[in-house]
């Protein structure tokens, strides 16, 4: 009989969920102002409504207490999340079965954990009154729904608060104050009036104590069956405020996010899915107004906090006497270092004018070394023997006969081919001297000025850039046994290649954080899989070094030209501020808890999801980005993924494969002009089909 009731009661829940899941599909919003206007009395849900929490879980707020607990009295022999989310349930049902109420209050779950589970009262009221602290620092407004709360005090409307919630009255009361909702009639809180929107009664005690007829009241919530359809039963309005966490969710590109990640998330992830959701997913109107900001907000911001906190922890574990943040990829990476470390004892930093063309040229002394003939060499399309010779203020047309003799008709000659590299090598080869006299002048002043930021004299000192290869720390070691000075220098990158181990064979210390010498191979997949993209999102308001000039302010740089579309610098400006803004939210929600480390995993999931399993907005949006290469007065410009236009790049085979191969994000190429034809799940699954293949 008790088994027949039990599946009558499982079957039953079923048969309501799907009903509640229909009427949910069937239901619509009308719109929020007008059914404001229209209405007397506006009743808002707290949590998930009005009030978002900084984690991404409500349970998160226990593993948040349990620790701040140990750290500040010591271990526990206990698990007190589990303990904590099994006692709500268990003393309601005890609760209502002994005197029917419908909701508990903090002190009765705490009261039902101390009885059952034989804790000693002190240690319960530390865990209880941290829980209070931890839910007030964690709860913040929800500025989108917070903007409706103030039109309605504008216009006149008696607002009240409405919450199925165990904390006690004054708790809830400050939580709203601390976060702008100073002005209502009444707050209608379940764990006091003992009655619960989830059982319908809390409304028809609403009712009850305002006597005002139910259509004259709007209700606002985010829990469908609860603050939706028993609101609805008693004759309320409602307007369904999905739950923003659901509502992201809902997202493809943002569930796909999720799925990199454990299904049990660090603190640390769930502080930054929280932060992500209650910038941008709280919002129900923007539709791709903020772009390029939430850009910033969601894939960047994360990057430079995890790289900046992982090189504020070497820095000071090496005992670096003064970091130097290499231009221009260290321009952004300065200022975050500097916001981070405000009231921080860290080592000194400076923004260091430097490129590489800059810094090789003036190691140039007596001959031209293989990795100086690579820089001078680096095929850009469409230059010609003059405008390579021009980048190294040297005049072509006092070279004739040298251009002539290493194989070229004469100075305009467009460097193609790999043979047209090998005869411009053989010039440079021919015009040594000339080079090292160019080097001696560029030396001096590249030394004078390094003399000047004091990189020179520091005892040991630290080098911050983007990374790869490792060139520039190479070139500053050559020109440190040039100038017969050892400079004390480590390497500290984005990420460094497999590549740049041989300069650590050299006595040149680097490492790098999203990946180090092309390890873990995951991160160094997503990195080299658009590199540009990532250069792109650490750029600079100015043009490329070229050389330091001397005059009477001391030695200051030469830049190239730096000529950006007002697109682009807007855009560039818009990421920024959303990096920098989720920055100081997320340095906030550390404030109230702890200073976190993020690893480079979880710093490189988020531009992983985009780079490699793009949609097709995101593959034209992000595509269509550029990538500039400056030689002197030249620009070379690609776009990231964009071909002359995908109808008559797939009417034409050599065409498309011509830019494909030339463009710079493969997949977002793919995704973006056969995404339709081959899903990029079938196209990796053919190209491990043929690799098998190739090695059987």
């Amino acid at each position: 009989m008790i088994l027949k009731k039990l599946q009558f009661k499982k079957v039953k829940s079923k048969i309501l969920d799907r009903c509640i899941m229909l009427i949910k599909r069937l239901y619509r919003n009308g719109d929020f102002k007008k059914l404001i206007n229209k209405s007397d009395i506006i009743s808002f849900d707290i949590f998930d409504t009005v009030i978002v929490r900084k984690v991404l879980e409500p349970a998160d707020i226990f593993t948040i207490v349990e620790r701040l607990y140990i750290k500040k009295y010591g271990a526990l022999d206990f698990d007190f999340k589990k303990i904590r989310i099994k006692a709500e349930p268990e003393a309601t049902k005890v609760a209502t079965k002994i005197s029917g109420v419908q909701s508990l209050n903090l002190d009765e779950i705490y009261h039902h954990i101390q009885s059952n589970y034989h804790i000693d009262n002190k240690i319960i009221d530390k865990l209880k009154t941290l829980e209070i602290q931890t839910e007030q620092k964690f709860c913040v407004k929800n500025e989108y729904m917070h903007a409706f709360y103030q039109y309605c005090i504008d216009n006149g409307k008696k607002v009240i608060f409405t919450s199925d919630m165990y904390l006690p009255e004054s708790v809830i009361t400050k939580i709203l104050h601390d976060n702008g909702y100073r002005t209502f009639h009444k707050l209608y809180l379940s764990s006091t009036i003992r009655k619960s929107k989830s059982k319908g009664t809390l409304f028809s005690h609403i009712l009850n104590e305002l006597a005002c007829p139910p259509s004259s009241i709007l209700h606002i919530g985010d829990y469908f069956y609860a603050d939706i359809i028993n609101a609805m039963k008693k004759g309320i309005k409602t307007y369904y405020y999905k739950k923003p966490n659901e509502y992201a969710f809902q997202h493809v590109e943002f569930k796909a996010l999720k799925e990199l990640y454990n299904n049990r998330l660090s603190i640390d992830e769930s502080i930054y899915f929280a932060t992500i959701i209650n910038k941008v997913f709280t919002r129900r109107d923007n539709d791709n107004a903020n772009l390029w900001y939430d850009f910033g907000y969601i894939y960047c911001g994360i990057i430079y906090l995890g790289f900046i906190r992982w090189l504020t922890n070497k820095l000071i574990e090496q005992q670096v006497h003064k970091a130097f943040f290499l231009a221009r990829d260290g321009y952004m990476m300065h200022k975050v270092y500097n916001l981070m470390n405000r009231h921080q004892v860290v080592p000194p930093s400076e923004y260091m004018y430097a490129s590489r063309r800059a810094i090789t040229i003036p190691t140039i002394c007596d001959d031209i070394d293989e990795s100086s003939l690579k820089l001078l060499c680096n095929i850009f399309p469409n230059l010609t023997v003059e405008h390579y010779l021009e980048r190294i203020h040297l005049n072509s047309d006092q070279h004739i006969e040298k251009i002539k003799k290493a194989g070229f008709i004469c100075k305009t000659d467009k460097i193609i081919s790999a043979l047209d590299q090998e005869k411009l090598a053989a010039l440079f080869k021919s015009l040594t001297k000339e080079v090292c006299d160019i080097s001696a002048k560029e030396r001096e002043n590249l030394t004078n000025y390094l003399q000047q930021i004091d990189f020179i004299s520091a005892e040991k000192i630290a080098i911050v850039d983007i990374g790869w290869q490792g060139t520039m720390q190479n070139s500053i070691g050559k020109l440190g046994r040039l100038l017969d000075k050892k400079i004390n220098v480590e390497g500290y990158y984005l990420g460094t290649f497999e590549t740049a181990q041989r300069h650590v064979s050299k006595g040149l210390p680097m490492s790098g954080y999203l990946c180090n010498f092309s390890q873990p191979k995951k991160n160094y997949d997503v990195v080299v899989g658009c590199v540009h993209l990532f250069e792109f999102i650490f750029s600079a308001p100015h043009g490329s070094v070229i050389n330091f000039k001397s005059d009477k302010e001391g030695i200051s740089p030469v830049f190239e030209k730096h000529i950006s579309s007002h697109r682009t610098t807007a855009i560039i400006n818009e990421f920024q501020e959303g990096t920098l803004d989720f920055i100081k939210d997320f340095m906030e929600t550390e404030n109230d808890c702890w200073k976190m480390d993020i690893s480079p995993e979880s710093s490189i999931n988020p531009i992983s999801r985009l780079l490699t399993d793009p949609t097709y907005k995101e593959s034209v949006q992000f595509g269509n980005l550029t990538h500039s290469e400056y030689v002197g007065s030249h620009n070379y410009e690609r776009h990231l993924a964009k071909t002359s236009g995908s109808w008559s790049a797939l009417m034409s085979p050599l065409k498309f494969k011509k830019h494909y191969y030339a463009c710079l994000w493969k997949v977002g190429f793919r995704r973006r002009y056969i995404g339709n034809i081959l899903p990029e799940k079938l196209f990796l699954y053919i190209k491990k089909l043929k690799k098998k293949k190739a090695y059987s």
